[in-house]
């Protein structure tokens, strides 16, 4: 299948992009679970993981994409603490956030802010 990036209007009707706009929800008050996500869209956690790969996708990847995503926006308020971000990307601490921002960065969140920001 294609890639998970989904025009607007592809990924509104695609159950990919419903799980992505409910993951950022998600995030934002914590932690986020495949199960509450599965249950906010009346299915099981298997009929989700199932409908999701005929799309060609994970929650995992979906997961990561969202947060990779708002990594980058948050990054952008200078005077946001790295780990105020790492907590609201639902990392359990700062090192766990740091090795996923450079894996997909290519660079530390530190180093990224100091050479895009300034």
């Amino acid at each position: 299948m294609g890639p998970v990036n989904l025009s607007p209007e592809a990924s509104a009707k695609s159950l990919g992009g419903r799980v992505s706009s409910l993951i950022k929800v998600q995030l934002t008050r914590g932690k986020v679970g495949v199960e509450a996500v599965a249950g906010q869209l009346h299915m099981s956690r298997y009929t989700l993981h199932k409908k999701l790969r005929q799309e060609g996708v994970t929650f995992a990847a979906l997961l990561e994409q969202v947060r990779r995503e708002q990594a980058i926006a948050y990054m952008k308020d200078k005077s946001k603490p790295l780990v105020e971000i790492a907590e609201q990307l639902g990392f359990s601490e700062l090192s766990a956030f740091s090795r996923a921002f450079k894996r997909w960065m290519g660079t530390p969140p530190a180093e990224y802010r100091s050479l895009r920001m300034s």
